[in-house]
């Protein structure tokens, strides 16, 4: 596991409980919500994870998810409309 992805985990941890400090994400890690989220949901999936216990794995799957399906396909800069 990176460094980058050890500190995307802490910070999930950390600011789940708050509502996942999205307003932070962007100039900590120089990525959307939608992109940090979708990151963590695969790290915690991830059977060989042993950073993380299983409890916690399993609250912040939930959560990734959730914020996921609230901030919905228009988040991802893929999915920005060309010519508006």
């Amino acid at each position: 596991m990176s460094r980058d992805d050890r500190a995307m985990l802490a910070f999930a941890v950390k600011w789940f409980p708050y509502g996942g400090g999205d307003e932070y994400i962007l100039p900590e890690f120089g990525m959307m919500p939608a992109v940090f989220y979708q990151r963590v949901l695969t790290l915690v999936t991830n059977p060989f994870l042993n950073e993380v216990n299983f409890a916690t794995r399993n609250r912040l799957h939930r959560f990734c998810a959730l914020k996921l399906s609230r901030l919905g396909p228009h988040t991802y800069p893929c999915a920005v409309s060309q010519g508006a």
